[in-house]
Order: structure tokens, then sequence, then C-alpha cells
């Protein structure tokens, strides 16, 4: 039996007496920048036990590139063997992040993969959902057009997947992602807009910037008066959303946000040298607190910093009691 008609027949056993036989023989073939290795027809034709063991035997395989420009992974992806993808998967979670032809990552695959049935589909989002959970980080990776996930399941019409997505931006806490641009300067909203997706405009409006202009100076509302989609009223909540994005968020250009003169906010956050939101909060919190504790000093005898407490009891300073319930490295 050859190594390739043990790969067909998914039999372990066979490839190791291949191997007793010729201890070179997963690299045979397997040369070069770009080599098509025993792992990728293993992963190509769906055989997860012999993918597993050569993935285990030869580590470097696993992210490798053939020529062309697909790993292990991708091929398994585009062969809809889910299972040998699964499988790859708990041996690297990164390898969702693995970029192949027209960086294309199997992130980016799955959000613009669209089954011929229900059954398959399902199977496909929740593949899509078990990426964002397993890597956190992947939803960061761009193609070679500057695309996120989100764009290519706009651009592709993958409604189902974009709702996966959107809802998981929203769960982690990184609708952020959805204002990012692509190599055109396209946002998410923009693509939806000359797509002319009604449902997904409607979703987000909500959290995308609606005054964001690609590199031809045009807004998403400006795309979707070209083109519009039958659905009256999202114009309508283009205008009632831009009106209030203008209200309380003026435009800037990154020129002018980094040339203008800081907010005092913003001078007390560099201060104690906040870095995310979460710490913002805290200091927010703990500026409220000290604001407040000066304000009842003028009002009330000498010790008003102390709580009133039963004399019995040593004084204890009100800000210790705050900072009891702030972990130390969060403010650091």
């Amino acid at each position: 039996m050859t190594l390739q008609e043990a790969i067909v027949a998914d039999d372990v056993n066979q490839l190791y007496r291949l191997i007793e036989g010729d201890v070179n023989l997963l690299d045979h073939g397997s040369e070069g920048p770009f080599p098509n290795t025993p792992l990728h027809d293993a992963a190509c034709k769906g055989k997860t036990k012999v993918a597993m063991e050569i993935a285990i035997l030869k580590p470097p395989f696993i992210r490798m590139l053939n020529q062309g420009g697909y790993s292990p992974m991708h091929l398994a992806l585009q062969t809809k063997h889910y299972h040998t993808v699964r499988a790859l998967m708990t041996l690297d979670p990164e390898l969702v992040r693995v970029h192949g032809q027209g960086g294309i990552t199997p992130l980016h695959f799955v959000a613009g993969e669209i089954a011929d049935n229900e059954q398959k589909n399902v199977e496909l989002l929740e593949l899509l959902a078990e990426f964002l959970s397993t890597c956190k980080s992947s939803i960061k990776d761009l193609t070679n057009q500057c695309e996120t996930a989100v764009h290519i399941a706009v651009r592709t019409g993958n409604t189902e997947a974009f709702k996966v997505l959107y809802g998981w931006l929203k769960l982690v806490h990184l609708t952020e992602v959805l204002d990012w641009k692509d190599q055109d300067g396209n946002t998410v909203l923009h693509i939806a807009a000359s797509e002319r997706q009604p449902e997904i405009i409607k979703l987000l409006i909500k959290y995308a910037d609606v005054n964001a202009k690609n590199f031809l100076g045009m807004t998403a509302l400006e795309i979707f008066q070209l083109n519009p989609s039958g659905s009256p009223d999202v114009a309508e909540r283009f205008h009632h959303e831009g009106r209030r994005a203008r209200r309380y968020t003026p435009t800037l250009s990154l020129s002018q946000y980094f040339g203008r003169e800081q907010t005092d906010f913003e001078k007390f956050e560099n201060f104690f040298n906040v870095q995310d939101k979460s710490n913002r909060e805290i200091i927010v919190v703990v500026a409220i607190f000290i604001a407040t504790a000066t304000y009842q000093a003028a009002l009330t005898p000498p010790g008003g910093y102390w709580l009133q407490i039963p004399p019995s009891l040593p004084p204890i300073p009100a800000v210790s009691l705050l900072e009891s319930h702030i972990k130390p490295e969060t403010l650091s």
C-alpha cells in the first residue's frame, strides 16, 4: 500500500508501517516554499484520522500554503469536510487566522460561504460561531482588499452570517470593527447601502458611523440614495441617525483630531495613563467620589473626610473603602 492509498483509506496503522519502511516518507514532495504536503491531501479528502496524525508528526505542515495559496484547513473548508476543520482547530486555534490566497483566512471564507441547503448552512453558521469563540482576535484579520469578515459577509449577501458576526461583536464589545474601512474607504454600512440590503442597514445604523465618508467622499446615505432599495423608511433612519450623530459627535479628519486641543476629560485620562474603556469608567467613578467627598468636607466639621462610624472602631478613610473594591492592577 502506498502513502496515497493509506490516506484514502484513512488508515493510521498503515501510515506508520509505511514510515517504518521510509522515515522520510512524509517529506517526499514536501520541499520548497509552496509544497503540496500529505497533510494537504488528507485534509482535502476529509481523512481526519490520518490528517491529525500527520499534523502531530509534522507540525510545520499545518500552516504551509500549497502552490494554490491554500493551507490544509482552507482545503478542508473548500471541500466541505468540516469535521476535519474542527479537528485541526483543536491542535492550533490560530489556524483560523492563516492567510491564504487573496489574504483570505478560514474565518473570511466561512463568513462569505452560503450553502445550497438549510442544514448545511446551519452547520456553516455554527462553524463561524466556533471560529469566533475559539480565536477572538481573528475578527481583526484583513484580506488583501483590507476587508474584515463582516465586510465579506455583507458583500456576498450572507445575511445570516452577518447576524452572527454582528451579535458577537456586540457581545464582546468590539462594535468599532463595524467602522473599519476597506481599501476603497468603505465601511460595512457603505457596502450594505451599495448592495441594497435594508435589513442589514437597519441593524448597522445603531452602531456604525453614518457620517463616515469613503475615499470618494460619499457617505452611506449618499450611496443609498443613488441606488435605493425600495424601503422608504431606511432613508429616514439614515437622516435621523445622521442628524443625531452630527449633534453629539462632530466629524473630524484624523489630522484635525490629532491637532485639536484636548478636552479636560482627555487630559484627566492621560494624567492617569488610562488605556482602555473599563479603566476610564473606574476613573470616572473615582473622580465623582472624590469630588463628592471634597464637597461634603466643606459642609462638615474637621474629620469630614472620614466616615461616621461607632467610636469603638478606628476611623477608615472613605477613599480606602472605594479602593477595596478596585483591583490594584486595574489602575496600573
